[in-house]
């Protein structure tokens, strides 16, 4: 039975790369809550606080990341509904600093780039470039997510990774990669990530990648912050 065990472990990570893996995150948006509770909380907004009403500030979206022959996407699998259960038009954030905008991120492992998707006031914007070089570090502080004995990173002290080495795809949420396995848990300052659920026998594809206007990560803020600010 050991030596069957044995065995089994061995070939988990040739197993893993020969597979798609599928993983699905619910991801909760720090920068989200603080913007609606100033929002609710300017005196002005006061009279009009049920305008508000539909506004969840510990709403969470759930993103799917998809990984087979070392490319992998990143899409929003519960994108946000126009209308409410209640048939109230729903309200999107819009203000200096933050507004609510759909993306979605493609990574190649063996090229060592990625693309972005932005969806920003109606227009998609892509903006293509190279996996940031991460200088993750990795501890020895170990938990369990799922059953699954995950080992803790940090990046720039900011940033907070449980990845798990059993799966050594080297890739996780969002822009995130470069840990030697699977990152199932993050925290980073606008947003939690957290793993949901592993299948490392998907039939799911690498989801194809959304057309739009290309531009550089530089012009697509300069875009961002003018447009916010007319």
């Amino acid at each position: 039975m050991k030596i069957k065990t044995l065995f089994v472990l061995m070939m988990l990570p040739m197993l893993c790369l020969a597979q798609s893996i599928e993983v699905k995150y619910s991801v909760f948006s720090k920068q989200r809550k603080e913007q609606i509770e100033k929002i609710m909380g300017n005196r002005q907004n006061l009279e009009h606080k049920g305008l508000f009403s539909g506004m969840e500030v510990e709403k969470e979206d759930s993103f799917c990341l998809v990984i087979k022959d070392r490319q992998s996407s990143y899409v929003r699998i519960e994108p946000e509904e126009d209308l409410g259960d209640d048939g109230d038009v729903k309200i999107i954030l819009v203000g200096g600093d933050y507004s609510e905008e759909d993306h979605a991120v493609y990574k190649n492992l063996t090229t060592r780039t990625m693309v972005e998707a932005k969806d920003f006031l109606a227009v998609t914007y892509i903006i293509e470039t190279p996996i940031p070089q991460y200088d993750w570090k990795v501890c020895s502080e170990s938990k369990e997510i799922m059953g699954m004995k995950c080992y803790r990173a940090t990046l720039n002290g900011t940033i907070t990774a449980w990845f798990y080495p059993e799966i050594p795809v080297g890739d996780g949420p969002d822009v995130y990669a470069g840990l030697p396995g699977l990152i199932l848990d993050l925290e980073d300052e606008r947003n939690i990530y957290h793993c949901m659920s592993i299948n490392t026998n998907s039939h799911s594809a690498v989801a194809e990648k959304k057309r739009g206007k290309k531009v550089s990560a530089e012009l697509f803020e300069e875009i961002r912050k003018r447009r916010l600010n007319d």
